[in-house]
């Protein structure tokens, strides 16, 4: 009788630990909100834009978008750790592929939830109240 005792307190102890778990999940996604982010094509001269984004967990595809168009993901930014997607881009057959951390949760998560970025041959912009953020893409990845 005191071994079924114990089995049922450590099976009761590993349910309460499970649905703790998943409350506490259910509660940070409900508290925290999620982010987009938004890759517009502005390549000066109205070329195509190859895009394919990353993060550690996803792969969004590769996706060609036309002069001034634009896509968009939505997502909840890790609890503990810090996310990063990264995207690729080209605009010219045989050029090289030009890199760029998209969504850098240390420098994002701050300044915008719904990340809008105008992608330029001189670099990716982040459109913030009243004005841009540019930087420079990487060669490598």
């Amino acid at each position: 009788m005191g071994q079924k005792r114990g089995a049922l307190v450590v099976w009761l102890l590993l349910l309460s630990t499970l649905l703790t778990q998943v409350l506490v999940e259910v509660e940070a996604n409900s508290f925290f909100p999620k982010s987009t982010v938004v890759i517009s094509n502005q390549i000066e001269g109205g070329a195509r834009l190859l895009v394919h984004c990353k993060s550690a967990n996803d792969d969004l595809g590769v996706r060609w978008l036309d002069p001034g168009k634009s896509f968009e993901w939505t997502f909840y930014p890790h609890f503990f750790t810090y996310t990063l997607f990264f995207c690729a881009f080209r605009w010219e057959v045989g050029a090289h592929l030009k890199w760029f951390d998209i969504y850098k949760q240390q420098r994002d998560d701050e300044v915008c939830k719904y990340c809008h970025w105008a992608i330029r041959r001189d670099g990716p912009c982040l459109a913030v109240p009243g004005s841009e953020m540019c930087y420079h893409y990487r060669d490598k990845l």
